[in-house]
């Protein structure tokens, strides 16, 4: 009986989790470039358990993992020049205080100096640096190359990762290489300027994922209670013949 109610509260966290990765999802679904996460659960097979000698295999809990959807969004044209997306693989490079990071988010504008940065503040980097253009008139050919009022300024930086992606999220849509990372050059893609991605997050998807889990969360709380009151009655019982 004790053996249920574990089994029923292991169950229980691992969709907390869920229900606020779905929440997240579904907060930035107008987020241009964002990467919807999703939580893996599965429970250890008993070989697994035999192999993790310090626990019985019913004290096992279920392993539970965030991981990120790195799939394509649809681009979309807003018409601004200063949005940019990315037709095919690779990020956009943006300079952080702890060194250069990487996100499809290209809703980007410049600062009264003329820098272009990111909607977050950080500088969008180019093959020479930051990219400046105090008049404005700036402009990002298919192959990346930056003219500034009509002159070469250079090459919009991309940068891509052997897949699977291992790459560690540190703010919506911003994310840094993990140590097992191998930074690639981008093989195919097109800078598309006047259009953004498009987060790639299914809202119906999501809904529908949301109520599965509140309602196996309430199956699960509803199993606790049952398995209570049937321990509360037992000790009882055993209190009495006492």
């Amino acid at each position: 009986m004790i053996k249920g109610i574990y089994d029923a509260a292991s169950g229980m966290v691992p969709r907390m989790l869920k229900q606020e990765t779905i929440s997240n999802n579904l907060a930035n679904v107008n987020t241009p470039g964002y990467k919807r996460e999703s939580v893996f659960l599965r429970q250890l097979t008993s070989a697994q358990a035999r192999v993790a000698k310090t626990e019985s295999e019913w004290q096992t809990p279920m392993v539970d993992k965030i991981y990120t959807d790195f799939s394509k969004g649809s681009i979309e044209r807003t018409g601004d020049p200063l949005n940019f997306a990315i037709d095919g693989d690779g990020f956009f490079v943006v300079e952080t205080p702890d060194g250069e990071a990487f996100t499809r988010n290209g809703n980007f504008h410049l600062n009264p100096e003329g820098t272009l940065m990111t909607s977050d503040g950080l500088p969008v980097l180019s093959d020479g640096g930051r990219i400046e253009a105090p008049g404005g008139e700036l402009s990002i050919d298919p192959d990346g190359t930056i003219k500034i009022e009509g002159n070469e300024f250079g090459r919009l930086l991309l940068a891509d990762f052997e897949k699977p992606y291992q790459l560690e999220k540190t703010a919506a849509g911003i994310y840094k290489p993990a140590p097992e990372a191998n930074r690639i050059e981008v093989e195919f893609a097109y800078v598309r300027q006047g259009y953004l991605e498009k987060a790639n997050v299914d809202i119906i998807r999501e809904m529908v994922d949301m109520i599965e889990s509140y309602r196996n969360y309430e199956s699960d709380q509803k199993a606790i209670q049952i398995l209570d009151e049937s321990l509360a009655k037992t000790v009882n019982q055993v209190g009495r013949v006492q």
